[in-house]
């Protein structure tokens, strides 16, 4: 799961660092296979820089210093208990650093707030008056044949439904009214939360889908459309009920929309920072809960509504959920691939621990709206197809590193489908070559390719479809210019490496073509802004199954 572009480490400034970046590839797939060694115990962590120790030669008695070992990766010396103490670990280890506790059987009935217990998943859908016709009805049918889903393949999952327009109705039960909030409430996140909390004292119990679906499915039936689109108010109700029922696992929330919010809290009508900020700290709130939020677009041809899905992308980006823009013939089959959605590691943390000389330049893969230089990212939840991109800048040079060998170490800390806390430690050794020739010879550029694909997918989230084009077609001029040069000069060169990546490049463009042009008859923002997380996300995997599906494989 973690691989690299490069073989060997160049001992001096690379001449064309565009074409041969020090490119790893951390593909989270390798999260489903077993490492080779699993250990329930607390590593030994360096105070300093957060390095793993697994190699115990580097663990020194001292009549001054006591047990002791220097950190490979900063020089810190750190004071340790001969306790700690294990045996020397191979390069690929699951410590298990928080078991699950075993529960007791029971029959799941109405569940009372105080013991409530498993997912919560909430639906918060937009009901305002572009929705009528065509939309709701498919919002209905699809919503529908998601609780079906729960009821046969997750029972005691509970759920609660919210519906806006200029007004929020919270659905607790399918055999109740729904608790109006409405006016000057909208505008105050306090008053919303305390008002919440004064209402459900009334109504205190969640039930399992399980139990209520026919009841829900009636409910979801006689939705109606209204008003304008108070979707940062009915977000925030969904985000505070994992907290106001002190749910004890994670949870999931559905938003979908039509129209770009323009009541209460959140206006994105006039987006304003104060409107930004709501959605970063909603976004904070989500990851903190362990929620992960699936945004979707829903537009028709010819319909110019705007949804901000630029900004609220952010929430799904944050907590590892995805960005949709689609059609509304389109539901069902993006609520089947919610429902589907298999996720491998939730609140996902990932590490780049190397000396100090080497520095994180940029990290693809992380994120949609931004470009990422931190050593440490929360990633929310993450499925198989997630791969990451991380670049090292070694302009500091080499100096002071032992036997002619850097190592580099991915730390992914997450919880794995049954609730344990894991934390995957990968080491690498990185040898460090002279030879110019050799260090191109063994350069793979699919990596690089991708890297680039992920970063495009940056500016095309933020709209800049022409920046997006002109990086990889850069890019692609840089490596035919290099490949003919290679070649001239009789330089050995993975030369299949490099045809691939052009053919990557090519269908990469090709795509980028098509949907520039559907964006002509569609929201332009909000369509560049669901492509573009599709595209910052982009795995390797994912481009070789859609190049075989065009015979280009």
């Amino acid at each position: 799961m973690f691989k690299r572009a490069f073989n060997k480490f160049l001992d001096k400034p690379i001449e064309k660092p565009e074409i041969y970046p020090y490119i790893y590839s951390i593909g989270l797939k390798g999260l489903t296979s077993q490492a080779k060694k699993e250990i329930k115990t607390q590593p030994i962590q360096c105070s300093q820089c957060g390095a793993i120790l697994t190699d115990v030669k580097l663990i020194k008695d001292d009549p001054k210093i006591g047990t002791h070992y220097k950190c490979e990766y900063c020089g810190t010396i750190n004071i340790i208990s001969k306790t700690q103490i294990i045996e020397s670990l191979p390069n690929d280890i699951d410590f298990i650093i928080e078991d699950i506790k075993p529960k007791e059987s029971k029959e799941e009935t109405i569940t009372k707030v105080a013991t409530t217990e498993g997912e919560l998943y909430v639906a918060v859908i937009d009901i305002s008056g572009s929705m009528s016709g065509a939309k709701i009805e498919a919002v209905k049918k699809s919503l529908i044949q998601t609780i079906r889903d729960f009821k046969i393949n997750s029972p005691f999952t509970k759920f609660i439904l919210i519906a806006f327009e200029s007004s929020v109705y919270y659905y607790l039960r399918h055999d109740a009214e729904p608790i109006n909030f409405s006016g000057d409430l909208l505008f105050s996140l306090e008053n919303m939360k305390e008002q919440l909390n004064l209402s459900l004292k009334k109504q205190d119990t969640l039930g399992s889908i399980g139990e209520f679906a026919d009841g829900w499915i009636r409910k979801i039936e006689g939705l109606r459309s209204m008003d304008m689109t108070a979707l940062g108010p009915a977000l925030y109700f969904g985000v505070i009920s994992f907290d106001t029922f002190q749910m004890q696992g994670s949870g999931r929330i559905t938003l979908l929309t039509d129209g770009i919010a323009n009541q209460g809290i959140g206006n994105l009508s006039g987006t304003s920072v104060s409107t930004e900020k709501f959605y970063e700290e909603t976004a904070n709130i989500c990851n903190n809960y362990k929620i992960i939020v699936d945004v979707v677009g829903v537009s028709v041809p010819g319909d110019n509504n705007e949804m901000g899905l630029k900004i609220l992308g952010k929430l799904s980006d944050k907590t590892g959920g995805k960005l949709y823009f689609i059609s509304h013939d389109e539901m069902e089959s993006i609520f089947s691939e919610l429902r589907q959605t298999n996720f491998i590691g939730k609140d996902v943390k990932i590490k780049i621990v190397a000396p100090t000389n080497i520095s994180i330049k940029n990290v693809t893969g992380a994120f949609s709206s931004r470009n990422v230089k931190e050593s440490e990212i929360n990633l929310g939840a993450v499925t198989e197809d997630r791969e990451l991109f991380v670049e090292l800048d070694s302009s500091k040079g080499f100096k002071g590193i032992k036997n002619e060998e850097v190592p580099v170490q991915l730390q992914v800390e997450y919880k794995d489908k049954d609730g344990r806390k894991r934390l995957r430690v990968v080491n690498d050794r990185v040898k460090i070559t002279k030879d110019e020739k050799e260090f191109k010879a063994e350069y793979d550029q699919k990596y690089n390719v991708m890297m680039n694909i992920q970063s495009s997918g940056q500016q095309w989230y933020s709209g800049n479809a022409e920046q997006s084009r002109r990086h990889l077609q850069e890019l692609k001029q840089n490596m035919m210019q290099e490949k003919e040069d290679l070649k001239a000069s009789n330089v050995k060169f993975a030369e299949q490496d490099f045809d691939d990546g052009l053919t990557y490049l090519e269908d990469e463009l090709e795509e980028m073509n098509a949907e520039e042009e559907k964006s002509k008859s569609a929201p332009k923002a909000s369509y560049m802004a669901a492509g573009g997380q599709t595209r910052a996300r982009y795995s390797q995997d994912k481009l070789e199954e859609r190049l075989k599906k065009k015979g280009k494989k």
